[in-house]
């Protein structure tokens, strides 16, 4: 198997008409289908009290192969983003970050960093926004290509997400696990300040937290995090999908399902099979056989 694009962030909401109207007048992104989760669905993502729960389908205004899919399931209030294991944020690649923060002034996004080049390259710049179902996103822009990451080419001014950050207990456990299960090929950790972390755990601006980037096809990145030592697993009603962004689901080059598969649903994979596995970190992971 060979891990490639990211095709859908999967993100929980009570209000699916609220979210359709944020995505689509601060965000750009356009409502491209409706549909139910269907039982075989909710039994692969243990999530059985949600099946036939209503979800809808947006993607960048200006392409058709990622998603953000949100599913209708009442809101967790006890959810703190940034304080638990699991997937922790979605990045999309952007034209221009600065003029991205100019278009969520008064909107109901929470700005939680404000745009800033990156500490080892003024070539990268980003901003951190906190969305109406407790979803961190990242902006990002290159301001030019950089050898060293294969990012891709934004197509609009709020594109795709290109990078989903994991967070966990132990960088090296979480790299064995995403290797042995996804092939997926180990990458060098390495310090890196985390504020939004420090800040919900009340540490130093300047503390470092072990970061790794593995890349896989398609020009996606996964990002591991290994968190303070006061973290844990993120809390989930029995029979639920996790608060905040729930499932990643990525495309698998010849990949062979032994198991239980169902059909995506997901637009222009609507008919591929997936499956999904639950990761080390209590991530859900939904894997598409193209």
């Amino acid at each position: 198997m060979e891990l490639g694009r990211i095709t859908a962030v999967t993100i929980t909401s009570p209000d699916l008409d609220r979210v359709v109207d944020i995505y689509s007048k601060y965000l750009k992104y356009r409502l491209v289908s409706s549909t139910r989760v269907s039982a075989d669905q909710a039994k692969s993502w243990d999530a059985q009290s949600i099946e036939n729960s209503e979800m809808v389908y947006m993607s960048p205004e200006s392409s058709d192969d990622f998603f953000f899919r949100f599913v209708e399931q009442s809101s967790d209030d006890d959810y703190v983003p940034f304080g638990t294991f699991g997937w922790n944020a979605a990045e999309l690649i952007v034209k221009d970050v600065d003029e991205s923060a100019e278009k969520l002034i008064g909107s109901p996004f929470e700005v939680i960093g404000e745009p800033a080049d990156l500490s080892f390259t003024d070539q990268i710049r980003a901003m951190q926004i906190l969305g109406p179902s407790k979803e961190i996103i990242y902006l990002t822009q290159f301001k030019s290509k950089l050898d060293e990451f294969d990012s891709p080419t934004p197509r609009c001014d709020i594109d795709q997400t290109f990078i989903v950050i994991l967070a966990g207990e132990n960088i090296d456990e979480m790299q064995s696990f995403l290797n042995e299960t996804l092939s997926i090929k180990k990458a060098p950790p390495m310090q890196s300040r985390i504020r939004a972390i420090s800040k919900v755990f009340g540490l130093p601006e300047d503390t470092k937290y072990k970061s790794a980037a593995l890349a896989i096809k398609d020009q996606s990145l996964i990002e591991l995090d290994e968190m303070p030592s006061d973290a844990g697993p993120r809390s989930c009603r029995n029979g639920f999908l996790p608060p905040g962004i729930s499932i990643v689901s990525f495309i698998a080059h010849e990949s062979k399902f032994l198991g239980e598969s169902y059909d995506s649903n997901i637009p222009s994979f609507e008919n591929v099979h997936a499956r999904t596995i639950k990761g080390m970190s209590g991530e859900l992971i939904e894997i598409l056989n193209v």
